[in-house]
């Protein structure tokens, strides 16, 4: 059976995109940074990687089990950060607000269930983010730290998170494409 790159993941209303797109416009003029185009932003539960296709019904599974008794919550946009944030930063991103404990213990316990199936745990604590970007170079780098500090502590929006999905990635030049091949309600 035939690899797959796969993750699982939270989707965005397309109302938020709209207004993360525009931020990126702002805060990204000057720099040398590669844009997460405005239909792959999504906030990231668990990457799996090039993963068999056949072990998509383990998986799939292993999301339905998480859910149960897990009802909807809701989630904002809040703030601006790189990672690292000493050295050479590498990753732009809005950080996660709201219900955050809640979403911390549906990864947690997605990483449980997959774990069951015989998939790794992540060995590094999870850290909720939603990537705008990578730097390439970091060109204009003191242009691009002012950019992120005037939105440190800005609000971007909120939304209900009320299903988790089953993600495939194809790289392509032209920069990733995403397909649903999965989504799980919460509850």
């Amino acid at each position: 059976m035939q690899n797959l790159r796969l993750f699982i993941a939270i989707d965005v209303p397309d109302s938020l995109k709209n207004s993360l797109t525009e931020l990126q416009r702002t805060i990204f003029a000057d720099s040398s940074v590669k844009l997460v185009e405005q239909q792959n932003l999504h906030l990231t539960l668990k990457f799996l990687g090039e993963t068999p296709g056949d072990k998509c019904p383990d998986i799939v599974q292993a999301m339905q089990q998480t859910v149960i008794g897990c009802p909807p919550f809701q989630l904002r946009l809040h703030g601006l950060g790189i990672f690292p944030t000493r050295g050479n930063p590498k990753v732009v991103w809005v950080g996660i607000g709201g219900a955050r404990g809640k979403l911390i213990t549906l990864q947690q316990n997605l990483e449980q269930n997959l774990a069951g199936f015989g998939f790794p745990v992540e060995g590094r604590k999870y850290s909720p983010h939603l990537t705008l970007g990578r730097l390439r170079e970091p060109l204009n780098l003191n242009q691009l730290q002012t950019n992120i500090g005037r939105y440190r502590e800005q609000e971007f929006g909120a939304w209900q998170v009320s299903a988790i999905k089953l993600m495939q990635s194809t790289l392509t030049k032209a920069g990733p494409i995403y397909k649903v091949l999965a989504t799980i309600p919460l509850g």
